[in-house]
């Protein structure tokens, strides 16, 4: 998949993808899990230094399957290095971007799964451990192995695997019983409120995600976002790059050409299909933008997996 060049020092968990580096095998967007956000990635043998953006969910990746040397630093600091294998778990909330570099066995490549707790469960759990002091909360970096955490993340890329919807119970509960799980053992009172950032509140920025991802095959435009935060779309425009990173089209487009991919890859739905079923009525434009953001065309996608 195609990245983007440059990586903004924050993002969000829905454009976290875009910023790094291996292919998304399975993604909960596509399944509408509204409280947590999935994605079990394959990584290449090697990733030499790229950039993780920050963002204000808590982030937890746990390596399924595979062995590699790892590396992690602040921009500018020392690395770190660490063993990675199967068991394996970060959990994070930086509020800074860091850098990460890793290198598997050759002819190896780690499978993983990385998991973002949205905001509002995550905040509804330290409401309950910390009822009138969440602002002060933050969240303890860790690194190790977690046999609670472990067993957890396996039945998370279980249920990836066979497409169990968002509005399943089953997923209700997990995402309930992770974010309980990361205040209950990677939090504490930190000495200080936590500085604000600028750009769009995360609770607007959901609201926007949200519903781009209920009308990817209708007419978007910038005018329409900005009305749903009540906010001129110049403004809008402006916090909403400042946020993500993205233009509003441009994250209008990611998140098109991610359900397209999902599509492509677990449905038999013709391409032409595909490309209305995510707003595009002209095959020729759909693989056009397709072949920007992939790198290949949609054929070509299909015939690789």
């Amino acid at each position: 998949m195609a990245k983007e060049t440059t990586t903004p020092d924050r993002s969000t968990a829905a454009a976290f993808p875009r910023y790094l580096t291996g292919e998304v095998l399975a993604d909960s967007v596509a399944l509408r899990w509204s409280g947590l956000f999935a994605r079990r990635w394959q990584n290449p043998s090697v990733v030499d230094r790229i950039l993780v953006p920050a963002t204000p969910e808590p982030h937890i990746a746990c390596t399924l399957r595979g062995v590699a040397d790892f590396k992690e630093r602040d921009i500018g600091g020392a690395w770190i290095e660490r063993k990675v294998q199967a068991g394996s778990v970060f959990v994070t909330r930086s509020r800074t971007p860091y850098e990460v570099s890793f290198q598997s066995p050759i002819g190896q490549a780690l499978d993983s799964l990385s998991l973002h707790i949205a905001v509002e469960p995550f905040q509804a759990a330290l409401e309950v451990r910390y009822p009138g002091k969440t602002e002060r909360v933050e969240v303890v970096d860790y690194f190790g192995r977690d046999e609670i955490l472990w067993p957890i993340c396996l039945t998370c890329a279980e249920l990836l695997a066979a497409r169990v919807p968002g509005k399943s119970p089953r997923v209700i509960a997990l995402t309930q019983l992770i974010a309980a799980h990361i205040v209950e053992n990677y939090t504490r009172i930190g000495e200080r409120v936590a500085s604000g950032h600028g750009g769009l509140p995360i609770h607007q920025l959901r609201k926007v995600e949200d519903y781009v991802n209920e009308h990817l095959a209708d007419e978007m435009s910038v005018e329409m976002l900005a009305e749903l935060v009540a906010l001129s779309p110049s403004h809008f425009a402006h916090v909403f790059k400042e946020t993500t990173g993205m233009t509003p089209l441009q994250f209008v487009t990611r998140q098109r050409i991610t359900r397209a991919q999902q599509l492509i890859r677990e449905t038999s739905s013709s391409l032409i299909e595909v490309g209305m079923d995510v707003g595009y009525s002209s095959p020729s434009h759909f693989a056009h933008v397709f072949r920007q953001i992939v790198g290949v065309t949609p054929t070509a996608f299909r015939k690789s997996l």
